[in-house]
């Protein structure tokens, strides 16, 4: 036979699972607090909701769950930002997960001057950046260095607070309107999951991930 023989190997399919999900919410129906806005150029009213619930009231939106234990090393950096908006005197979204290592951007679509303090914990123990940001000005960006909870506040309007969930790793989510959440695929392996509320607290479960397969960890607040 002449000439080359040209093998082609085909490198096995990753093996393996989803965890995904509803968090479920079975506690007393919060009540909005209505907020006194200081700012006569902050015109929409305005109410401090850190417990939202889907339409029909039994799951929880903006909990973050993410691998805590047995995570995957080695996964690449998101080459996305994570990005947030100040429109209407608010941070939008309120909560978002983030890689440590990933940047995080700040813009300010309002008419006022604000400012961007980031503070390490949601206790605020510490600060690791305050930056003012008049109307049209530049976007913010700062790199999370710290696989912590990141609280945003506006010092110039207090009631404005987000807060950024980041882990050493990408195998997080956070639940949308409906309650629902899905992490990235997982080796198929043993994990310990943890859910984050940012007035509720945590949970744990255990999960065990098959290749192919779906497992619910089933978090649920009262």
């Amino acid at each position: 036979m002449r000439g080359w023989l040209l093998l082609v190997l085909a490198c096995p399919a990753f093996a393996g699972g989803r965890v995904a999900g509803t968090v479920a919410y079975a506690g007393k129906k919060p009540t909005p607090t209505r907020i006194n806005r200081t700012d006569l150029r902050c015109t929409v009213e305005l109410t401090d909701s850190p417990v939202l619930l889907s339409p029909g009231g039994k799951a929880l939106a903006n909990v973050v769950v993410r691998v805590s234990q047995n995570a995957p090393v080695g996964a690449p950096l998101p080459a996305a930002s994570v990005t947030f908006t100040q429109r209407d005197c608010r941070y939008l979204p309120r909560v978002q997960g983030a890689m440590k290592g990933q940047t995080l951007v700040v813009s300010n679509a309002d008419g006022t001057l604000h400012n961007v303090h980031g503070w390490l914990g949601a206790d605020e123990r510490q600060t690791l950046f305050n930056v003012a940001q008049p109307p049209g000005a530049r976007q913010i960006e700062k790199q999370v260095q710290v696989a912590e909870v990141v609280k945003l506040e506006c010092d110039i309007h207090p009631w404005m607070k987000a807060f950024v969930v980041v882990s050493a790793h990408p195998y997080f989510a956070v639940s949308d309107a409906d309650g629902h959440f899905e992490l990235p695929e997982l080796p198929a392996g043993h994990y310990t999951l943890e859910a984050w509320h940012e007035t509720l607290g945590t949970r744990t479960a255990e999960v065990t991930v098959s290749e192919g397969q779906a497992v619910d960890p089933k978090f649920a607040y009262f």
